[in-house]
């Protein structure tokens, strides 16, 4: 009997203890996981051309990728017209070229002031014949020193181009020559009427900007046939029309740079309106975050098309 009450409690104490520890797992508190984020994917691009913005964009994108090859192709050109400007430069510098052609300018010219110079001594001799006197007389303006003078000059403010300071120089040490030409033309018209001194110096104008007029062209036809001599088939009027390298290299950026800001000013209004439309679908949908594209270790749903009917609806 004893033993047996003993058994007995044992048992007893078992059975509390098992029903302490399920309490006490009744009592805990149990706690519910947090859900799995929730992922969504749309393909950007097809979002990007079904808003009604893009074909806007896409004509943007064009004119800027044409305007790209325009300026590629125009600035191909201007390198080979420069190079070749170069080469034509470096040949008319040298001595050899440049003194055969101030020599042919300086005979040309000095053939033709003879022309007219014979004019007016015919007319001088004319006059002078009215008033019994002898029409002998000399046109002579220059000396030979001065003539090749003149014919250098001409040849570097024509043929060679020269510019700034220099160009400056050679003018005004032109207009001395001129002018000294004119003066030393000293005939005598005592005894003639008004009239007659006028006519006589209206000649010698005409006859004085004629020679002038004549040794310009005759300096631009050396220069074009030497240009041509040199040119390697690029024309003359090429090389004289070429731009000033940093107004040319300004004005193409001023427009490459319009066209990017255009095309920046339509993406950003059409990139503003899909991420609009995809925050709304995440939150209609629960989802955590849209990816652009997939990604290897995420499971994502594809909510393209709801973004799409979004923008369709709102922009179409």
């Amino acid at each position: 009997m004893k033993n047996r009450n003993c058994l007995g409690s044992a048992a007893a104490i078992i059975i509390v203890m098992v029903s302490l520890i399920m309490a006490g797992c009744s009592l805990k508190k149990e706690e519910t996981p947090p859900p799995a984020p929730v992922y969504g994917v749309a393909d950007l691009e097809t979002l990007v051309k079904a808003h009604p913005k893009y074909s806007e964009y896409f004509k943007l994108e064009t004119e800027y990728n044409h305007l790209l090859d325009q300026y590629q192709n125009e600035r191909k050109r201007l390198i080979a017209i420069s190079a070749q400007q170069a080469k034509i430069k470096q040949a008319m510098q040298d001595q050899s070229v440049q003194l055969a052609a101030e020599n042919e300018l300086k005979t040309k010219v000095k053939m033709k002031e003879d022309e007219l110079n014979k004019g007016l001594a015919g007319l001088y001799s004319e006059i002078s014949a009215a008033h019994n006197k002898s029409g002998e007389t000399s046109f002579e303006g220059l000396t030979p020193e001065e003539r090749a003078e003149m014919a250098n000059l001409q040849m570097k403010l024509t043929v060679l181009g020269v510019s700034g300071s220099e160009k400056d120089k050679v003018k005004a040490r032109l207009e001395e020559l001129i002018d000294a030409r004119i003066q030393r033309e000293k005939n005598d018209m005592t005894g003639w009427t008004p009239e007659e001194v006028k006519r006589m110096q209206d000649a010698k104008k005409a006859a004085e900007s004629q020679l002038e007029s004549y040794a310009a062209s005759t300096a631009a036809e050396i220069k074009k046939e030497l240009a041509e001599k040199y040119s390697n088939g690029v024309s003359d009027s090429a090389i004289a029309n070429l731009p000033n390298n940093e107004e040319w290299n300004n004005g193409w950026n001023a427009r490459i740079d319009a066209k990017q800001k255009q095309m920046a000013a339509v993406k950003a209004e059409i990139m503003a309106d899909i991420q609009k439309d995809a925050g709304r679908v995440a939150s209609e949908k629960n989802l955590t975050m849209i990816f652009s594209k997939y990604k290897a270790n995420v499971s994502a749903v594809d909510v393209t098309s709801d973004i799409l009917g979004k923008i369709i609806n709102e922009n179409g």
